[in-house]
């Protein structure tokens, strides 16, 4: 379940109104209102990767509570996951590039987690169905959720019928034979991309979500949207033949350290952080924060609990920087300025923990290079940029890739680089295309860029 899916600019739409002054209520002068929409950019699949520099201790803690738990908390006495071979079908498409993200994402899953998975073009022959609904549907069924996964279904005709009984339940499932994916046909290919990556590998996986996990998509805070090599490790060691349906969890811990060191040899030697389970008390602050149904002034209350927790409880990881991060958003339209500063606080967490070129730090860093922005400081805002753009191509997220690539454009426009602005700003457009719906968002928020940098005093006459 996903509590906000807009970070690379949904957050930056609430920075730019709440620090840039009227100027982001505006339609630009400097911007051209004609926009051509050809050419969509899509992303290729990443170089394979074996295994993740961290220490198989960890990873042995990480994969039993993510794989003995569901996202509510409940505790699940057995493995369970698909025995022989998986096939996939995709119901209701409306764009080629959804089937093409899905054959790329299987092809991943085969040589990366070996995993024997492939697609069928019919949902009577298909494992696992995956049926795009319109968002209204979707919406009245799971209000919270932006695409799902159940299990012992086939069609959403079926879910309808038998998601209050014990079919939908994950619980009471032992070996997997079915499963259906339900994602919102009415949006962007990238979200489309992002529920295929998401709710397969749980279809297929793990069932739980762990804050704690800085490089995986098992994580509610969203940061990274397509299965990492972390999660393709987890995958690979779930479907080890030394495991098997039907396990319990003092079973699996019986024979994980040897599937790990197979799978995972990078991290046989390495020190155990540790890093303390996510308490409940910040889970449920977070989730209140960024949630979508309370009130301004208690998302803000909850979002500074979360922060007053993470800190009493010594939890200096990337959650904190996360707590800041959930406190700047929510709090962006109420006060800018501590906003800002929370920003700020959440860039400098992020960057010590991952460095320059993580998501982490390119989604705060984001907002960073607006605040520079609308301040004049452009030198220092495509410091901010470059730095992210590398992080948005590694992470593959075109919504985040479209606002540098904007905002780069804008800055040098200014600067009377206006050919280079120019082939910028198709390519921002052509990244939109992947990662805005629908797409007239697309001059909308070009407006709001052209608008970040302040304007020059008139010349009186």
């Amino acid at each position: 379940m996903n509590f906000w899916r807009d970070a690379a600019f949904g957050l930056t739409a609430m920075t730019l109104s709440a620090c840039a002054g009227p100027m982001a209520d505006v339609v630009s002068k400097r911007s051209d209102p004609a926009i051509q929409l050809s050419g969509m950019k899509t992303f290729q699949a990443p170089p394979p990767k074996s295994g993740v520099a961290r220490s198989n201790v960890d990873v042995f803690e990480e994969f039993l509570d993510l794989t003995f738990a569901l996202e509510s908390g409940q505790d699940l006495s057995r493995l369970s996951r698909f025995e022989g071979p998986i096939t996939v079908a995709l119901v209701n498409a409306q764009s080629d590039v959804v089937g093409q993200d899905l054959d790329q994402l299987i092809k991943r899953l085969r040589t990366e987690a070996s995993i024997p998975i492939s697609r069928v073009q019919t949902a009577s022959a298909a494992n696992i169905v995956i049926e795009m609904v319109s968002k209204r549907q979707l919406r009245r069924a799971a209000p919270t959720a932006a695409c799902i996964v159940v299990p012992r279904m086939s069609s959403w005709a079926e879910f309808r019928k038998n998601r209050f009984n014990r079919r939908a339940d994950w619980t009471s499932l032992e070996v997997r034979s079915r499963a259906a994916v339900f994602m919102p046909r009415d949006i962007s290919p990238q979200d489309a991309r992002d529920c295929l990556h998401e709710e397969l590998a749980q279809a297929i996986g793990p069932l739980n979500d762990l804050y704690r996990l800085p490089d995986s998509v098992f994580n509610d805070d969203n940061f990274h949207i397509v299965l990492t090599p972390y999660d393709m490790m987890i995958l690979r060691a779930m479907y080890a033949p030394e495991l098997k349906s039907g396990m319990a969890k003092h079973e699996v811990a019986a024979v994980l350290p040897r599937i790990l060191a197979r799978v995972n040899p990078e991290g046989a030697g390495l020190a155990p952080r540790q890093i303390q389970e996510t308490p409940g008390s910040w889970m449920r602050k977070i989730e209140l924060a960024l949630g979508p149904d309370a009130s301004e002034k208690t998302r803000i209350e909850a979002a500074s609990d979360a922060v007053r927790i993470a800190q009493q409880l010594g939890m200096t990881d990337h959650r904190l920087g996360f707590s800041y991060y959930a406190r700047a958003r929510v709090n962006a339209s109420a006060n800018g300025v501590e906003a800002a500063a929370d920003y700020a606080r959440a860039y400098a967490n992020f960057s010590k923990i991952f460095g320059p070129y993580d998501i982490h730090t390119a989604q705060a860093g984001l907002q960073m290079a607006s605040l520079a922005m609308s301040s004049g400081e452009f030198r220092q805002a495509l410091q901010f940029i470059e730095s992210g753009l590398v992080a948005a191509k590694t992470a593959q997220n075109g919504r985040l890739m479209f606002s540098l690539l904007a905002m780069k454009s804008e800055i040098y426009k200014l600067a009377g680089r206006t050919e280079e602005a120019t082939a910028l700003r198709d390519e921002a457009i052509a990244w939109g295309q992947y990662g805005i719906h629908p797409p007239g968002e697309i001059r909308k928020r070009l407006e709001i860029i052209a608008n970040l940098p302040p304007r020059l005093p008139q010349k009186e006459s």
